[in-house]
């Protein structure tokens, strides 16, 4: 029963080249490879207010197998952006399937819990206005829309609850 199975590939931990993920990424897929490269989703400020954006979530590795199982991992070192594999003496580091599945579904958890949110703010966070009439001012986030965030500011001795576009508010 077992002799039917067709044979299971290893995933290899590839080191690639500073910044270069993305190319090594490519241009292993060009050469028939299987890669996986865990992305972050983040929330990043820029002048027209809040963006979502990709970061790698391990800067400089990457997993890679072979797609056939006549392929060599011997082409792996010489891809461009790839700067070889990552070995112990002389073997190859090789991650179970167990482990990347373990590695990819934290990635699609983190991407989803950032997908849902409208904005980087929740209740409870610790925030400052970085901008118009009350910057510099620190509150905390009592309640969150799409386009502002509710802070509690002590203003006048007492705690009053004031909206302030999401552009305007930082994390502290």
């Amino acid at each position: 029963m077992a002799a039917n199975l067709p044979p299971v590939t290893p995933w290899y931990v590839c080191l690639t080249k500073p910044r270069r993920e993305a190319l090594a990424v490519r241009k292993l897929e060009e050469q028939g490879y299987e890669v996986f490269l865990p992305m972050l989703t983040l929330w990043e400020k820029t002048r027209a207010g809040w963006r979502k954006r990709q970061q790698v979530m391990f800067p400089r590795y990457g997993f890679v197998r072979c797609a056939r199982p006549e392929q060599s991992i011997g082409p792996i070192r010489s891809t461009p952006g790839v700067s070889g594999l990552v070995s112990f003496g002389v073997l190859p580091a090789i991650l179970d399937d167990g482990t990347l599945a373990a590695i990819r579904s934290l990635a699609e958890r983190q991407a989803r819990k950032v997908e849902e949110k409208v904005n980087p703010f929740q209740a409870g966070d610790s925030v400052e206005v970085a901008a118009g009439p009350l910057k510099g001012m620190s509150g905390i986030v009592s309640a969150v829309a799409e386009e502002r965030v509710t802070i509690m500011l002590g203003l006048l001795g007492r705690e009053k609850p004031v909206a302030v576009p999401v552009g305007q508010v930082t994390l502290a």
